[in-house]
């Protein structure tokens, strides 16, 4: 029954759960620094780094995992959460850094981290299925990702991804995991969406529970039947934000 409260409180809206003006105060400032890089500034409105750490338990101290980084927004928003003390793992492939985007990925990374930019900022290069960090991490972020590993790869690759997140996980870690709306009957594969309920399935078999879903990328104006990269809807997508902890371990 209390489960279910909670995630009853929490679809509502993320501004239901407690905040860290400490940590809002770090996050701001980061937002200032002169240094930030041109493509960041606009993103803040619709990515809302402080409501999402504060609705995902996020806190000062505590070890964070950037799953698919690319570029490294989500990166050094979670480097101000968790502060001098935490770190954060970005992780990118080999690949992406290489091949992707002419190599933009690869050196908008390397410019964030120069002179010890982010010192508590761990480049992290690996494969999807093999993050190799054994129960270090307290929380995990992952934006956008499951559909292309479902539809693409096929269901046993998206399971063996989100496995390797578990992994990584401590009993008890969190998973933010978000992604972009998609409904039943729709080529939701060529739209770069995916159902909710699928993905609660993934989680579910990968071991994790959905404790709360929050309606902070919500966007009921989304009809759904538009590619994701379409300049009607790009970055205004409704989207599902799940809270997946994984399940304590005996």
């Amino acid at each position: 029954m209390l489960r279910l409260t909670i995630y009853a409180v929490a679809v509502l809206s993320a501004f239901t759960v407690a905040g860290d003006p400490a940590m809002q105060a770090r996050i701001e400032l980061q937002m200032q620094v002169p240094d930030r890089h041109q493509h960041d500034l606009p993103r803040d409105a619709g990515r809302k780094p402080y409501e999402t750490f504060v609705f995902l338990g996020v806190r000062e101290g505590m070890t964070a995992l950037d799953v698919g980084a690319y570029a490294g927004y989500t990166t050094e928003m979670l480097a101000a959460a968790v502060g001098p003390a935490g770190r954060v793992y970005s992780h990118n492939t080999r690949r992406v850094l290489e091949r992707y985007a002419e190599g933009y990925y690869e050196r908008t990374m390397r410019e964030r981290l120069a002179n010890d930019r982010l010192p508590n900022v761990v480049l992290h290069i690996t494969e999807y299925e093999d993050f190799g960090l054994q129960g270090e991490v307290d929380v995990a972020f992952l934006g956008n990702l499951v559909h292309d590993f479902y539809y693409r790869d096929g269901r046993d690759r998206a399971l063996a991804f989100l496995g390797s997140i578990h992994a990584a996980l401590k009993s008890g870690g969190v998973l933010g995991l978000i992604d972009h709306v998609g409904v039943a009957g729709r080529d939701n594969a060529a739209l770069h969406r995916i159902e909710p309920s699928i993905v609660r399935e993934l989680l579910a078999d990968a071991g994790f529970s959905v404790e709360a879903e929050s309606d902070l990328f919500a966007n009921p104006a989304d009809s759904h039947d538009l590619m994701v990269y379409n300049e009607a809807i790009y970055r205004n997508t409704d989207r599902f934000f799940f809270k997946a902890v994984k399940v304590h371990e005996e």
